[in-house]
């Protein structure tokens, strides 16, 4: 699904640029550090790996310790380029169901989705007894995440 376009005539490469359509996935923001008014570190506000308010992609957890740890992709301290970390589901807020659009961003979690047997996207449910399998770009897929995310903000801070 992709498009070859070439690169100028002093270069004998061939550059593929791949189209992207949108896709539900859970996102939140990092929520500060609780750090000690007055610790050594009482102005510093972020996590070791995000910023204090970074929107981070939540691809997936760890089920078998009932996600108290997620997989998430999200834009580091001073990099360009997204990063997947591992990181506690108490200091992801704001749990909401959202589409991505951005390339970079898609490419990173389907990356995190093929690489990790933990990052599983919620793509499979059960209801009514029955197997039902989402497409990542469906309205109903976008509904069902926001059913989790419902959850996880519900059950870790309780609104």
């Amino acid at each position: 699904m992709g498009v070859v376009t070439l690169v100028p005539a002093w270069s004998n490469t061939v550059v593929s640029e791949e189209t992207w359509s949108p896709e539900w996935c859970i996102v939140g923001t990092l929520l500060p550090y609780p750090y000690s008014q007055n610790g050594p570190h009482a102005e510093f506000r972020s996590q070791k790996i995000f910023p204090a308010g970074a929107k981070l992609y939540v691809v997936g957890g760890f089920a078998g310790m009932g996600y108290e740890t997620v997989t998430v992709v999200g834009y580091a301290h001073r990099r360009r380029r997204p990063v997947r970390a591992h990181i506690q589901a108490k200091y992801v807020g704001g749990w909401r169901a959202q589409l991505v659009y951005r390339p970079v961003i898609l490419r990173a979690i389907n990356d995190a989705q093929l690489e990790e047997h933990n990052g599983h996207r919620w793509l499979v449910d059960r209801r009514e007894g029955r197997r039902v399998v989402f497409q990542p770009g469906e309205p109903e897929y976008g509904a069902h995440l926001a059913e989790i995310a419902a959850g996880f903000q519900r059950t870790l801070h309780g609104s």
